[in-house]
């Protein structure tokens, strides 16, 4: 069965609305469907996050304190280590993607000025569904100030993929700095149908190599990343949106969908 066909069946069934760009970058080929639509971040906001984090040049070895006002309920571990810690950038970013650290990206976000700077360059770099809305994941009680009420972060299957094939084909300041963050990625539905898994990616007993960012909050589910074997890359931007199940598992029907899309990128394109 074609791609195309293949993939607007899988669509068809999910219960709820999905934006997907897949790419060769080897040959060119691609699919994608509502790829201009936004949708809520969740966590994929950290990719362009990240992206102009590198492209400021700051020394990624600077520390920078952890400030009580930062600290964010969520995904990550700095909230639960002992207060007064000062890390490296290098090191905010990497928990910021790798254990997708919410007080991490706080730091971030807070140390280079919140959000104007990171949307101007989104803006400039022409990702325009995507925008970052403030400090993440603070307590009821202590609200990000600069951040409007029900504003939230989005972005869009076109944007994740035109942010990846930029850092694949090192038209990105740091490029390399960001793929091996992005290589070390914990959270991930792509490989669930993949010869592969994340020790096997980590001790190199695999062909494959995956860089990517995932992201979940209650009605959303996505992932966005570069699938590589060999000198053959696949991009894989997968973001969906469902009211079907409100519950974090492993067997949600989105979790399920990002699986079952990376391993039709991988059947058609790098086997």
């Amino acid at each position: 069965m074609p791609l195309a066909e293949e993939m607007q069946q899988l669509i068809a069934g999910f219960p709820g609305e999905v934006g997907v760009v897949l790419e060769n970058l080897a040959s060119g080929e691609r699919f994608a469907h509502q790829e201009a639509r936004p949708f809520p971040a969740a966590s994929t906001i950290k990719l362009p996050m990240l992206c102009y984090a590198l492209s400021t040049g700051v020394d990624l070895e600077q520390k920078i304190p952890i400030r009580p006002e930062t600290v964010a309920l969520g995904s990550g571990i700095l909230k639960d280590l002992s207060p007064g810690l000062a890390l490296p950038l290098r090191d905010l970013l990497t928990l910021m993607i790798v254990l997708s650290d919410n007080t991490a990206t706080n730091v971030v976000l807070d140390f280079f000025g919140h959000k104007a700077p990171f949307n101007a360059y989104y803006r400039a770099r022409g990702w325009l569904e995507t925008y970052t809305a403030g400090l993440l994941s603070l307590p009821q009680d202590r609200p990000d100030p600069k951040r409007e009420q029900g504003d939230f972060s989005r972005t869009s299957a076109r944007d994740q993929a035109a942010i990846l094939k930029s850092l694949w084909r090192g038209e990105l300041p740091r490029a390399q700095t960001a793929l091996d963050i992005l290589s070390k990625q914990q959270l991930t539905g792509f490989l669930r149908y993949l010869p592969a898994d994340l020790d096997d990616l980590e001790e190199g007993t695999t062909p494959l190599k995956l860089y990517s960012k995932s992201g979940e909050i209650r009605c959303c589910r996505h992932d966005a990343g570069i699938l590589a074997k060999g000198d053959q890359a696949v991009v894989i931007a997968v973001l969906t949106e469902s009211e079907a199940d409100p519950r974090f598992h492993p067997d949600h029907p989105a979790v399920l969908l990002i699986g079952r899309i990376a391993e039709i990128a991988y059947r058609t394109w790098l086997t």
